[in-house]
């Protein structure tokens, strides 16, 4: 048989194993052998022939349960129809989620930037107050305010950019792998993507939050007096 990208997801197989399905209210187990994957999104199947289908249910030949569509189809009665599941139906948890939550994200969104800059704040402000003697110091011998940068902030904004692109590969491992927990029990399965888009407009906002911190920092940088440097001499 062939099975959809979604079940081949959701259970981890591959090409050449073995998939084994209980009948409901009845002992019955069937085993088949997966011969490739289907990209059917949404869709939670198993494919084979009409032909091979009969066989293994012991159906009587040219028996089928369903029609399969790219328009509504009208020649047959209203009492032969069981259900009709159409693309709307198929889209319907989709839409709902996005109505439901997608709002809800922008809040997250906003929430997720302000913990940013709280941390990196703290941060840069530890780096400055531990060294604030030595900043003094160095003004003392000259240096500029844009020398003073380089010694004590572009060491911390190389490390938030290596940790800002190794955190993008490794919050996206641990999602997909508590996306897989999740929706294990569940009948269906939404995959997990992000597009790539995304990783571009974090990291932008990674960027201009760190830029903003950067501006308060220096300004604090500059109010530190030579003189700091003078109380504390031993």
């Amino acid at each position: 048989v062939y099975i959809s990208k979604d079940v081949a997801d959701k259970y981890n197989l591959k090409k050449g194993d073995r998939i084994s399905l209980k009948e409901s209210y009845k002992d019955l187990r069937y085993t088949f052998e997966i011969k490739g994957i289907y990209d059917a999104p949404g869709s939670m199947a198993l494919y084979m022939s009409k032909s091979y289908f009969n066989e293994v249910f012991n159906c009587q030949d040219g028996y089928f349960n369903g029609y399969f569509s790219n328009r509504k189809i009208t020649d047959l009665k209203d009492d032969y129809i069981a259900s009709t599941i159409t693309q709307d139906d198929l889209t319907k948890v989709s839409r709902q989620l996005n109505v439901s939550m997608g709002e809800m994200f922008y809040l997250v969104e906003g929430f997720a930037i302000v913990m940013f800059i709280m941390l990196i704040y703290l941060l840069t402000k530890m780096i400055i107050e531990n060294n604030k003697v030595s900043i003094s110091m160095v003004k003392i011998l000259g240096y500029t305010s844009k020398e003073i940068q380089k010694m004590y902030i572009h060491a911390t904004t190389i490390v938030i950019l290596i940790s800002t692109l190794l955190s993008f590969g490794i919050t996206t491992w641990i999602l997909s792998y508590a996306f897989k927990i999740v929706f294990e029990e569940y009948a269906g399965w939404l995959p997990f993507y992000v597009e790539g888009s995304v990783y571009i407009k974090m990291f932008i906002m990674t960027v201009i939050s760190y830029l903003f911190v950067m501006m308060i920092q220096m300004r604090k940088i500059k109010k530190i007096p030579m003189d700091e440097a003078l109380k504390n001499v031993e």
